[in-house]
C-alpha cells in the first residue's frame, strides 16, 4: 500500500505486533502530536505510537489483525495528509525527511515573500501611499506570505481542534481586520483609535515565518541521524561462489557465505576472517578512531570500513542483523519511545491551545472595558500578543529533538540504546555492578593446567570436549581450544543439559559427565576434597569433571584483567558512584581481583539467580543498580537493574536484557555512557524549563498584567520573536549533544 511502511518489529516486542510508518504533512507542534498519538494510541491493538516532529513521521506499533490502510483512513480522517509512495519504514523515513527539506525552502521562499512585502508596509508613511495601496500590501502578505498559516487553520477548523496556525492566523487576521475597520469606518471610531497596524502585522508575518523556516532548518539537522546510518549500509555484497566473485543484493546474503571485501570497501555483514590481513576501521560501530588489524579468526562488523588489505570473510549473522543494522535499529526504538517527563507535555499539549484562546479573549475583553483610551488599540494588541506569544512549537520539540540527538551522539560513541526511558534511568544510578568473567577480565582465559584422577588424560579431555563445545562461556571455549590441541575427539553425545552459571551434564557411551564449578559439583554430591585443588588455583579458576559421583578431574584456567579495568574504575567512583563486582567464581578469585582494582563490594560464588535477588535486595535499601555483564547467566541481573549494560561482543540473550549495548571493548564507555545519559536527561529538563518559561512568564506579560504597575505591554511583534526564540533555545540546546 502507498504511504505506509510495515515492517518487523524491534526486539523486545511481542512477534504478533507489526510496525506501520507514514509520513505525514502537517505536524507543527505539540498539539498536533498529542492529537495523533492520542487518536491512534486508544485503538484496540494498538501497543504504541509516536508522532515525530523532527523527521514528520507517524509510527505505530499495532496487532497484525489491523491493515496499514486502517490508520491512514483514520490520520486523512483528521486533517493530516498521507504522503504517497513510501513502500518500507526506510523509505518512509527518507520521504518525511525530505518533505522537511521541501518544507524548509517553502518556508524560506515564504520568508522572502514577507520581507518583501512587508517593505511598502513600513515606508507606507514615507511614500506617502494611500490607505487602499496599502491595504492591498498587507492583503498580498496576508494571502501570500502568511499563507500557510491560514491553510492550517482552515484544516484545523475542518477537523474541530487548534493548534498554532489557529493562535497565529487568528493574531495575524485580527491586525488586518482592524486596519480594514479604521480605513472604511475610522470616522465612527475616536480619535485615539484610529490608528492602523500595519507595521505590526508585516513584523508579525515575518518573524513568524523567520522562526518557522530557522526552526525547520535546525531541527532537520538531528532528523537525519537515522538517514545517514542508512546511507552508510551498502545494498550489494560480493560473495566467493566456487572460487568466483558474484554481486548479490545484500538481503539474499547468509550465514556460512564467504564475501569478499576489497581494499577501502565498506564491510557489509558480521562475520570471522577466513583469510587476509587489513586494518579496519571500527569507529561508526565502537567509536573507536584507530584502525584494528584483523588476521583469519577476527571478528568483523558490518558498516566497518576496511582499510588496504583484502579480506575473506565468512558471515555469521544476515544484514537484518548486522552491527550496523543494529545500531539503526536501536536509534529507531530509542526515538519510538518516550520517557516519562513527555507523558506531563502530552497532557498539557492537548488542552494547551484551548486555553491560549479563552487567555486571548479574555484579556480582550479587559482591555475593552477597563482599560485606558485606546482601549480598542490595546485590546487588539493583548489578544494578538497572547496568541504570538503561546504558539507550543518549543513544547513539542523538547523531548524527541534531545532523544534524537542523545541516540545519535550514543550511537557514535558505539552505544545502542534501547529507549527514551533509559536517559531517565541513568540519572539517579548510585551503584555500579560488573560481573568478573569476560567484562573485567579479558574474556579469554586458558587453560593453564590438567589434572586427573583414575581416568587416562586422553579420555578426559574427550570427555570434556562433549561437555563444552555447545557452551558459549569464555572458560568452555578454552577448554575446548585446549582438547582439540591435545587430539582430543569428541564422543557419540546422547543428551546434553546446562545449567547456566554452573556447569553442564552430558550423557555419551551410557556415561554420565558433569562439568562444572566446584561449589556446584559439590552440591551434586561429588566429593572434591580441599587437598585435590591446587593451590595456585585460586589465582585463576577451576573447572571440574565428575564420571558419575567420582572426581573423574580438574582444569585450572586463568584469566587476566583487562588493562583499562582499573582506570574505568576509578573514574566511576571520581563520579560519586560505589562499584561492585557480582561473580560466580570462587571468592578467593573475584576477592584478588577486586583487591587489584580498588573494588570494596564484592559479591562472590553467586548463582545467576542469586545474582538478580542481590540487585533486588540493594534496590530495596533505596538504591540504583547498574549491571554490566555479557554472558547468558547475567541476563536475569541485566533485566532486573535499574540500568543494564551488555558488551556487544557476549551473548544476544545479555543484549536483550540489557538497556544498553556497548560496542566498544574499552571499559572507560561505561563511564562515559552514563555521563552522555545524564547529559541527554539534563538536556530534555532544560529544553522543558524554557518551553514552560516561556509560557509562563510571557503570556501573564503579553496579556497585559505588567501594564497597571509598570507600564509594560509586550508588543504582538517581539511576542512573535519570543516564541521563535523559545523554539530555537530548544533546538540549539538539544543540538550541543551532537557535539559534545
Amino acid at each position: 500500500m502507498a504511504g505506509d511502511a510495515a515492517v518487523k518489529t524491534p526486539r523486545g516486542t511481542p512477534e504478533r505486533d507489526i510496525e506501520t510508518a507514514f509520513p505525514v504533512r502537517g505536524l507543527h507542534c505539540a498539539s498536533c502530536v498529542s492529537r495523533i498519538e492520542e487518536a491512534l494510541g486508544n485503538l484496540p491493538g494498538v501497543s504504541a505510537v509516536r508522532a515525530d516532529l523532527s523527521t514528520g513521521i507517524v509510527r505505530i506499533r499495532h496487532g497484525s489483525d489491523r491493515p496499514p490502510e486502517f490508520f491512514r483512513k483514520i490520520l486523512e480522517e483528521a486533517g493530516y495528509e498521507v504522503l504517497p509512495g513510501a513502500l518500507n519504514l526506510d523509505e518512509a523515513e527518507r520521504q518525511g525527511l525530505a518533505e522537511q527539506k521541501k518544507e524548509e525552502r517553502l518556508l524560506l521562499r515564504k520568508l522572502f515573500w514577507a520581507i518583501g512585502l512587508s517593505i511598502p508596509l513600513f515606508l507606507a508613511p514615507a511614500l506617502d501611499l494611500s490607505p487602499f495601496t496599502v491595504v492591498f500590501w498587507a492583503a498580498a502578505l496576508q494571502l501570500v506570505a502568511a499563507w500557510h498559516f491560514h491553510e492550517g487553520f482552515w484544516k484545523s477548523l475542518k477537523r474541530r481542534t487548534a493548534d498554532m496556525n489557529t493562535l497565529v492566523s487568528l493574531s495575524t487576521w485580527a491586525l488586518f481586520a482592524y486596519g480594514v475597520v479604521v480605513l472604511f469606518w475610522g470616522a465612527d471610531l475616536p480619535p485615539e483609535s484610529r490608528s492602523p497596524q500595519w507595521a505590526a502585522l508585516a513584523e508579525l508575518v515575518t518573524i513568524l515565518t523567520f522562526g518557522r523556516w530557522l526552526e525547520a532548518r535546525t531541527r532537520g539537522r538531528a532528523g537525519e541521524a537515522v538517514l545517514k546510518l542508512m546511507r552508510m549500509s551498502p545494498k550489494t555484497v560480493r560473495i566467493l561462489k566456487e572460487g568466483e566473485e558474484e554481486t548479490i543484493p545484500l538481503e539474499a546474503a547468509r550465514p556460512g557465505m564467504i564475501i569478499r571485501v576489497k581494499p577501502g570497501e565498506q564491510i557489509s555483514l558480521d562475520g570471522e576472517v577466513v583469510s587476509g590481513d587489513s586494518a579496519v576501521n571500527e569507529s561508526l560501530v565502537t567509536g573507536e578512531s584507530v584502525p584494528i588489524e584483523k588476521s583469519p579468526g577476527a571478528a568483523v562488523w558490518g558498516g566497518t570500513m576496511n582499510g588496504a588489505g583484502s579480506l575473506d570473510i565468512r558471515v555469521t549473522k544476515p544484514g537484518a542483523e548486522s552491527a550496523l543494522a543494529r545500531i539503526i535499529q536501536s536509534v529507531r526504538s530509542a526515538q519510538l519511545s518516550k520517557p516519562r517527563i513527555q507523558r506531563l507535555a502530552d497532557r498539557i499539549a492537548g488542552i494547551f491551545v484551548p486555553i491560549v484562546l479563552g487567555i486571548g479573549a479574555a484579556a480582550a475583553v479587559v482591555w475593552s472595558l477597563w482599560g485606558p483610551p485606546p482601549q480598542t488599540l490595546y485590546a487588539l494588541s493583548a489578544l494578538s500578543a497572547v496568541f504570538a506569544v503561546a504558539c507550543p512549537c518549543a513544547l513539542g520539540l523538547a523531548t524527541p529533538l534531545a532523544v534524537i540527538a542523545g541516540t545519535n551522539r550514543a550511537a557514535r560513541m558505539g552505544m545502542l540504546v534501547r529507549n527514551a526511558d533509559v536517559f531517565e534511568k541513568a540519572a539517579g544510578v548510585d551503584v555500579v555492578l560488573f560481573d568478573k568473567t569476560g567484562v573485567l577480565t579479558e574474556g579469554s582465559p586458558t587453560v593453564s593446567d590438567v589434572q586427573s584422577f583414575g581416568v587416562p588424560k586422553k579420555e578426559l579431555l574427550n570427555w570434556a570436549l562433549a561437555a563444552e563445545r555447545r557452551s558459549e562461556h569464555p572458560y568452555a571455549k578454552a577448554i575446548v581450544a585446549y582438547a582439540r590441541d591435545h587430539g582430543a575427539v569428541e564422543p557419540p553425545v546422547e543428551s546434553f543439559e546446562t545449567f547456566p552459571g554452573r556447569g553442564v551434564k552430558v550423557v555419551c557411551g551410557g556415561r554420565t559427565v558433569r562439568m562444572g564449578s566446584v561449589v556446584w559439583l559439590r552440591g551434586e554430591g561429588v566429593a572434591i576434597p580441599e587437598d585435590k585443588i591446587p593451590a595456585g588455583a585460586i589465582e585463576g579458576s577451576c573447572a571440574a569433571v565428575a564420571s558419575g559421583e567420582d572426581l573423574a578431574g580438574l582444569f585450572i584456567l586463568r584469566d587476566r584483567l583487562r588493562a583499562d579495568a582499573a582506570d574505568a574504575v576509578l573514574k566511576l567512583q571520581s563520579m560519586g558512584l560505589e562499584v561492585g563486582i557480582v561473580s560466580g567464581d570462587r571468592r578467593e578469585i573475584v576477592s584478588r581481583a577486586a583487591a587489584e582494582l580498588g573494588i570494596g563490594l564484592v559479591y562472590a560464588e553467586t548463582l545467576p539467580e542469586a545474582k538478580a535477588g542481590l540487585v533486588a535486595k540493594i534496590q530495596e535499601s533505596g538504591r540504583r543498580v547498574a549491571v554490566v555483564g555479557e554472558g547468558f547467566n547475567d541476563a536475569p541481573a541485566l533485566s532486573r537493574a535499574d540500568l543494564g549494560f551488555a558488551l556487544l561482543s557476549g551473548t544476544d540473550v545479555a543484549a536483550q536484557s540489557a538497556d544498553v549495548t556497548l560496542a566498544k571493548p574499552d571499559l572507560g564507555t561505561i563511564a562515559r555512557s552514563i555521563e552522555l545519559l545524564r547529559r541527554t536527561r539534563r538536556a530534555i529538563v532544560e529544553n522543558f524549563f524554557w518551553a514552560f518559561a516561556y509560557n509562563l512568564i510571557l503570556i501573564p506579560v503579553a496579556a497585559g498584567a505588567l501594564f497597571p504597575r509598570y507600564g509594560i505591554l509586550l508588543r504582538p511583534q517581539y511576542a512573535a520573536l519570543a516564541m521563535a526564540a523559545s523554539s530555537l533555545s530548544v533546538v540549539l540546546n538539544s543540538l550541543r549533544l551532537l557535539g559534545d
